[in-house]
């Protein structure tokens, strides 16, 4: 083999080694399943879920005292029966107000 032959091997080789070592990098940041794409996509799914936690905790607070409030507060209770089950005293009467379109 030829001077030429030899440093067209040694390009071909290169070529080869850069194409192979390219790909590897490719799969290290895009495609693998612990790439740097695959790690932004959990932790942008971990955020938007301890965000939810956190509405979630509020709003279970929010129950936890209105629980709270209903029994130990007789006039919490009957208000809420009132609004929410619509029930009256005996000899109450009751008048709604039905809004004009």
């Amino acid at each position: 083999m030829s001077n030429r032959g030899k440093k067209q091997g040694l390009k071909i080789a290169r070529l080869i080694y850069i194409g192979v070592i390219a790909i590897v990098m490719a799969w290290m940041l895009l495609l693998g399943r612990n790439s740097f794409m695959n790690a932004y996509l959990v932790g942008r799914d971990l955020r938007q879920l301890e965000t939810e936690v956190d509405k979630l905790r509020l709003a279970n607070d929010s129950l936890r005292t209105e629980n709270e409030r209903l029994k130990t507060s007789l006039d919490a209770a009957e208000k809420a029966a009132r609004e929410q089950f619509g029930l009256i005293k005996p000899d109450e009467k009751v008048f709604r107000f039905i809004p004009q379109d």
